[in-house]
Formats: C-alpha cells, structure tokens, sequence
C-alpha cells in the first residue's frame, strides 16, 4: 500500500520583517514571507502575507497565502485566504480558498486560464 503525502510548500527564500516598510517595485522568483509592508509592484511565484504583513498596490504572483492584508489589484493563479486574512480591490484569480472569518471588500473574478503569470519566474525588469 501506498500513502500519499500532501505536497509540501517551498522553502521560504526571503523574509520581510515587521516594521520594515518598503516603497517601490519587488520582482523574485521562489517563496518570500512578508511581516512588513510594502507599497508598489510586487511579481513573483509565491507570497505569504503574515499576521503584521501588509502589501498594497499591484500583485501579480502563482500562489499567495494570506494572513495579514492586501490592497490594490491582484492577479493570482491560487489566492488563500486565511481566517485572519483581509483583501480589498480587484481580484483576478483562477482558484480561490477562503477560511471562515476572512474578509473581502471589493470584486472577484475567477475565470481558468486567463491570470497572466508567466510560468511562475518573472523576467527581470
């Protein structure tokens, strides 16, 4: 007999600490944890958005996990948000997961196959 085993999440490649505060544009490829805030254009595979983490402006990303807020315009392959999580804006995602007790305040769109993310790796600016 065989057991079969959850897929495991990627390792965590960079971490945003609470009160870090960041401004501008953030391109990476792999997992990134955000306990900070960060204000602009964030691409990338995979994000978490912990308890303290907010992230506000345009996010394009396959997978974000969330925990803490986001705001602006969301373009996601899998969108998760957790019981803890708040989300307000437009969202554009293929999947969505929500835990009893997030909030959402805005639009959503699911439609499969239309979440521009480009393999997972963002090309660097």
């Amino acid at each position: 007999m065989r057991l079969s085993r959850k897929k495991q999440p990627p390792e965590i490649s960079a971490y945003i600490g609470a009160g870090l505060k960041l401004e501008g544009e953030l391109v990476f490829s792999g997992r990134i944890r955000f306990e900070g805030e960060l204000s602009g254009r964030i691409r990338g595979e995979s994000i978490v958005v912990g308890d303290t983490g907010v992230l506000k402006g345009e996010i394009q990303a396959e997978e974000v996990v969330c925990f803490g807020k986001l705001e602006g315009i969301i373009r996601v392959r899998h969108l998760d948000l957790r019981s803890s999580g708040f989300v307000r804006g437009e969202i554009f995602t293929e999947r969505l997961t929500v835990e009893e007790g997030a909030r959402i305040e805005g639009t959503i769109k699911v439609e499969e196959g239309q979440i521009p993310v480009s393999g997972g790796v963002p090309e660097a600016p």
